[in-house]
């Protein structure tokens, strides 16, 4: 079932806002760089932040994947 709703997802859109929303905020540094910047310095992680990391990082995966699946067929 969810398969048939990825496939039915439009192209086009899906990658671009899944792309978009994977690096937002654009200013003054996307929250996936901010949050690896805290791994890297040690900063503990709040629940908020596992949550951000999830959610930007959602929207990059769909886009791949819907990027991907257009290549293999």
């Amino acid at each position: 079932m969810l398969k048939r709703l990825f496939d039915k997802l439009p192209a086009g859109p899906t990658i671009a806002f899944g792309a978009l929303y994977f690096i937002m905020p654009i200013v003054p540094e996307p929250h996936l760089v901010q949050k690896a910047l805290m791994i890297r310095d040690g900063v503990a992680f709040a629940p908020i932040d596992w949550l951000d990391v999830v959610l930007h990082s959602t929207g990059g995966i769909v886009a791949v994947a819907k990027l991907l699946s257009l290549r293999g067929g």
